[in-house]
């Protein structure tokens, strides 16, 4: 398996929505999940999405938000994260957060600006806590009851400045 890890093309709207319709259960209707890539696709720079493609096939993909402005310090939200059915458990995420938070710390340079913080929010039974830490160093900060499906965690991350 050779995974690419690129910004997202407007023609992926379809297949990332079809993956996040089998991945979140607030996202189960595909009408809902492809109205809201969209409009999160059309935010660009401040929502940036990455696809995972082996080959011509999208197999996830990683949404990342820029929070509080364009500022010199940047702070970044990893909002939502999914791989399809039939490719978890491979690295996919790992390989989606290291390539293409590596990409959007390149750009950031380019801007005269850097990363000083990641975010990452997930249920608090959710696995996905175990790999924010592995990918991020992120550490959990709180815990908001009841959010969606339950309890979620926000982890944080400070990033080494340059």
């Amino acid at each position: 398996m050779a995974i690419q890890i690129r910004p997202m093309k407007a023609g992926e709207i379809g297949e990332v929505s079809k993956i996040a319709s089998q991945c979140f259960s607030g996202m189960k209707d595909i009408k809902k999940a492809r109205l809201w890539i969209s409009c999160n696709f059309k935010a660009f720079p401040r929502a940036r999405y990455f696809v995972a493609k082996d080959g011509a096939k999208v197999i996830g993909y990683i949404l990342w938000l820029e929070k509080g402005g364009f500022r010199k310090e940047a702070v970044l939200e990893l909002e939502q994260i999914a791989v399809g059915p039939q490719w978890q458990g491979q690295g996919v995420a790992t390989l989606m957060i290291k390539d293409s938070l590596a990409i959007i710390k390149k750009e950031l340079k380019k801007q005269g600006r850097q990363l000083k913080l990641v975010e990452a929010t997930t249920g608090a039974d959710n696995k996905a806590q175990e790999l924010y830490k592995k990918t991020l160093g992120a550490r959990p900060v709180c815990v908001i009851k009841n959010l969606f499906r339950g309890d979620e965690v926000i982890m944080m991350s400070r990033q080494k400045q340059d």
